[in-house]
């Protein structure tokens, strides 16, 4: 490990000997954090798919712009990486070249996923270890080993191992340059230059040339450049000359950028090189997105695509990546560090003076910030407290807002701030919290506060007056303009105000009826664009006011747009809508209504900006200000990156699981039919700000539309059906331009073999045949049955002709029987009835002649029971089909009652609630005597006496085949014990409940309840 304090002596010394300044490159760090298992990166290569391989001292590295992909060796695994230490890369085709530290050069099919070594019985052991991989031609490549080098045909697979001379223990091949078709230079670790003739692979040395540890060439129209150990040497292909230039130290690599201009990499950093002036510059490399810098850096080696990225190998600091297109804007800082250090300094207002001076409103107070210099200057007046606006009058005359600093007025001769604050005078300063200053005529300001509303101050006479609009008092106006009607508009926290001559003519809120509303109440910026048309900033969004229709259009959080909280608002000279919000800077362009995102990461300050920071030149410059510092924007000169992503499908997964079949390099993927649970990896090969990459997917042939764009780069499909489908994805860049090429995989999802056509022809065909087959056997079967059935028919037929004319004579006979049965079933019913009546008539005549009520009681139930048999078989006589149980209950139960008692000793109301066309095919004479014997017992047990309230309830339902008959009253009740001996009236229901195959419940709680289930 070099000594760090020699490395930075002689990296100062060579920058101040120069008298050279530093370029800074904006970059974007690859790490651990990123995939990368070891940092120090000895080798980088592209491939044809644009995915970037990384070889460290631990493992092969993929990079799709997201994340990194490792390979690493497996004892147990033959066909893995066999040496984890990798020392150079080359991607010729599909095959990816790997100098390995002690298992020679392997190869790697990446359409195989597949490793090999290229020589498999080495004859010497330096060939084990080896360093760099090269491309001579488009068929011979070469490979450096120790103390050799391998040239390897790519056409006939056939290899030569040409040795290198070794002053020491260790000579190697470090670069090469082809010179034409038949020559190439070799440098070399200790024996300087070597000249390989490329048509008989003999070396000699390059004459002139006195270095020895030659470590690299670039190669420009006129010259060549050489880095050694002794700096670099010029090679002048005219004069055939070697030449000294200015850089004296190690150099261990380049890396071009024109024939004019080039990288060196050295121990000691990174130097730009001037090959016209001879002069050079350090490179200081920026990580913005951690505010790091990296200056003493030990570079392994440079790469770059066609694409605008460049790459940069390290020892010990990982990957650093670098885009031409990434650094949009240039960020300034407020420099206050004699009173505040490195703390940042967040700016609010902007206001420019002249070209070499802004006015800038910051926490700390009022700052001039000189353009040319970078100098930052902060003002007594209302230091310490924000400055929250600025205006300039119509005199000219700079004023200033502050938080806690009431109204300031700049005075340009003693370079010094007026303030005017709240003091007890009628005409002072109502609140000295201002938030905005409106320029109105030549003689007046509207002065906008917190919570004293607005102040008119009269420039002359420098006193205010409070102002009351329509009668209201209008708080926190943080913004406003003046339209070209001549019509002030105020943004509040209570919406936004239209006024004209000091009266609101319209108040347009969040809640306002009709098509004129706001996303959100709180305003923080108004613009009016060339049309006259209004676009307003709030806390939840943009709206777009049309003036001429009074209709507005809401813009909320979406695609572009991922914040809503608009601070400021300006439009450029193309009329798109630029807008600060608290994650950068989001462009809407009104003609295709797209957004467009900016981030620290393409410049920004940070992606936090504050409330009032923005502002617009008479040059159309477009100025933000955030929490560290403010850009500046010529909205002409940002170049967005042109490049559009190419989509790789990256892996696909089996019910959760990777298959690993490298289906990257698949157009179409066969399943089983019970492999139905899918997941497809996709990734964008973007580099530039790719969590920026868009996407959109579809399942033709399953899903209807096209995916809603996001950021999610997987999918997952459950359930496929057997059959043909087309995934079908597409991405966008980082500025939301979508590649119209589309990554297209063909899905097969192979039907179990029953579902196969194969087998449904097969399965079709055996059906038919068994049909034909069926039909004739059963055609021949049918003609025997028939003469065989004839015969039997011709038998049959004699016979039932017989039997006919049996049948008819008995029919005769049992007609005659049967109206003789009728006669005699009516003679019986009404003897039946007859005597019925008779034993009722005898029982009544008895009861009335008997005084003792005890023995008179049993008689009338006797007497009722006689009857209730009675009427029954009545109704028996006359039907045969159903009873209607409701209707039987309701007549039945008022000729009970009209037995018990009559109008003048009824002591109860009857009340029914039956659910009609119950339908029961049951013994109506047991129904009936149950009947009896419960409304008996109420009439005699109940109630003493009549009242209204005393009532008889009878209901009936039918559910689930069941009737339910409910008998309940609200009389004096009884207790279960006490009429056990005299229950024969009871017994008597419950048996003939139980003769019904029926239920009886009977409760005594505030009257009796009867609860019968009969099944029907």
């Amino acid at each position: 490990m070099r000594s760090v304090y020699l490395v930075c002596v002689v990296f100062l010394w060579s920058i101040y000997a120069n008298g050279q300044t530093s370029d800074i490159i904006q970059i974007n760090y690859l790490g651990q954090e990123h995939g990368l298992l070891q940092l120090n990166t000895k080798a980088l290569a592209l491939d044809d798919m644009g995915y970037l391989w990384v070889g460290t001292e631990d493992g092969l590295h993929r990079f799709n712009g997201h994340e990194f992909k490792s390979y690493i060796s497996n004892p147990k695994d033959q066909s893995s990486l066999s040496d984890d230490h990798i020392r150079g890369l080359l991607s010729v085709k599909d095959t990816l070249w790997i100098a390995t530290n002690s298992k020679g050069i392997q190869g790697y099919i990446r359409s195989k996923n597949q490793f090999f070594s290229l020589l498999t019985e080495q004859d010497h052991p330096d060939l084990n270890n080896t360093y760099k991989a090269f491309q001579l031609t488009e068929k011979l490549l070469l490979f450096s080993a120790k103390n050799h080098f391998i040239l390897f045909d790519r056409r006939l697979k056939t290899h030569t191992i040409i040795n290198l001379s070794n002053l020491s223990i260790e000579n190697r091949v470090e670069d090469v340059l082809v010179l034409d078709r038949k020559r190439a230079w070799l440098a070399t670790k200790e024996t300087g230059i070597l000249e390989l003739n490329l048509e008989d692979y003999t070396t000699s040395h390059v004459p002139d040339f006195e270095r020895k540890d030659v470590s690299s060439f670039v190669d420009t129209k006129d010259e060549i450049y050489i880095g050694s150990a002794q700096g670099i040497q010029v090679y002048n292909k005219a004069t055939s000359r070697f030449s000294d230039t200015k850089i004296k130290t190690t150099v261990d690599g380049f890396h071009k950028i024109s024939d004019s201009q080039f990288y060196v990499l050295t121990p000691k950093g990174m130097f730009k090189y001037n090959a016209v002036t001879d002069s050079y510059n350090s490179v200081i490399f920026d990580n913005v997105n951690e505010n790091k810098h990296y200056e003493l850096v030990d570079f392994t080696e440079v790469i770059e695509d066609n694409y605008g990225n460049m790459w940069f190998g390290t020892e010990g600091e990982g990957v650093f990546h670098y885009n031409k297109f990434q650094k949009k804007f240039d960020s300034f800082k407020v420099n206050l560090k004699d009173l505040y250090g490195d703390e940042r300094i967040s700016v609010f207002p902007i206001q420019k003076e002249n070209d070499s001076t802004l006015w800038l409103g910051t926490y700390a107070g009022t700052v001039s910030y000189n353009l040319k210099t970078g100098a930052s200057k902060l003002y007594n007046t209302g230091k310490g407290g924000i400055t929250y606006d600025f205006c300039k009058d119509k005199n000219g005359t700079l004023w200033a807002g502050g938080i806690t600093d009431g109204l300031m007025k700049y005075d340009a001769i003693t370079d010094r701030f007026k303030q005017w604050k709240h003091t007890a005078s009628e005409n002072s300063l109502t609140d000295n919290e201002v938030l905005n200053i409106i320029p109105v005529s030549k003689e007046k300001l509207w002065v906008c506060t917190w919570s004293g509303g607005i102040n008119e101050f009269d420039i002359a006479t420098e006193t205010f007056t409070k102002l009351a609009f329509n009668g209201t008092q209008i708080d926190r106006a943080r913004t406003s303009i003046i339209d070209s009607k001549n019509h002030i508009w105020l943004g509040t926290d209570n919406g936004l105000y239209e006024i004209e001559s000091k009266k609101i003519i319209r108040h347009i809120t969040e809640t306002a009826k009709g098509d004129l509303q706001l996303t959100n109440n709180r305003i923080f910026s108004i613009s009016e664009d060339h049309k006259g048309n209004l676009w307003v900033g709030t806390a939840s969004g943009l709206t777009y006011i049309n003036t001429k229709t009074q209709t507005s259009t809401l813009y909320y959080k979406q695609k572009g747009f991922p914040n809503d909280f608009v601070y400021g608002i300006v439009t450029d000279a193309n009329h798109k809508v630029w807008m600060s919000t608290n994650f950068g800077l989001s462009v809407f362009n009104p003609i295709d209504k797209s957004f467009t995102n900016y981030t620290k990461e393409d410049g920004l300050q940070d992606n936090e900006f504050n409330g009032k920071s923005f502002f617009k030149d008479d040059q159309g410059i477009l100025y933000f200000g955030g929490i560290d510092g403010f850009n500046i924007i010529n909205t002409n000169q940002i170049i967005d990156n042109p490049y559009l992503p190419n989509v790789s499908l990256e892996s696909v997964e089996l019910f959760n699981q990777p298959i690993e079949n490298n289906e990257m390099f698949k157009d179409t993927l066969i399943f089983k039919s019970k492999e139905n649970v899918l997941t497809f990896n996709f990734s964008a090969i973007h580099y530039l700000n790719p969590n920026k990459c868009l996407y959109q997917y579809k399942l033709e042939d399953f899903d209807d539309n096209w995916s809603p764009v996001s950021k999610k780069n997987n999918v997952t499909y459950t359930n496929l059906n057997p059959g043909h489908y087309t995934l079908k994805i597409k991405a966008s860049n980082d500025v939301g331009k979508w590649n119209p090429k589309l990554k297209t995989v063909h899905l097969i999802i192979v039907p179990p073999w029953y579902l196969k056509p194969e087998f449904k022809v097969l399965f079709i065909g055996v059906f038919l045949l068994s049909g034909i087959l069926f039909y004739l056997f059963k055609t021949s079967k049918l003609k025997r049955d028939k003469l065989k059935l004839e015969g039997v028919i011709a038998t049959r037929t004699r016979d039932l002709m017989v039997k006919n004319a049996e049948l008819n004579a008995s029919h005769s006979v049992m007609v005659e029987q049967n109206n003789n049965i009728e006669f005699l079933m009516k003679e019986l019913n009404h003897r039946v009835k007859n005597n019925l009546q008779i034993i009722s008539s005898l029982l009544n005549m008895q009861a009335n002649n008997i005084e003792e009520e005890e023995v008179k009681d049993i008689l009338n139930i006797a007497k009722n029971r006689i009857l209730t048999i009675a009427y029954i078989q009545n109704d028996l006589a006359s039907k045969d089909e159903p009873t209607d149980i409701p209707v039987f209950l309701k007549d039945f139960s008022r000729k009970i009652l009209g037995l018990l008692s009559d109008s003048q000793t009824q002591k109860f109301k009857l009340i029914f609630i039956l659910e009609p066309h119950c339908l029961c095919q049951l013994n109506t004479t047991l129904l009936g005597l149950i009947l009896n014997e419960l409304i008996t017992n109420t009439y005699k047990y109940a109630f003493k006496t009549y009242s209204p309230d005393h009532l008889l309830r009878i209901s009936c339902s039918k559910t689930d085949c069941k009737l339910k008959i409910v008998i309940e009253d609200n009389g004096i009740g009884y207790d279960s014990n006490e009429i056990r001996e005299n229950s024969l009236g009871l017994d008597l229901v419950k048996t003939m409940v139980h003769q019904l195959n029926g239920t009886i419940t009977v409760t005594s709680n505030n009257g009796v309840k009867n609860v019968i289930l009969i099944p029907c």
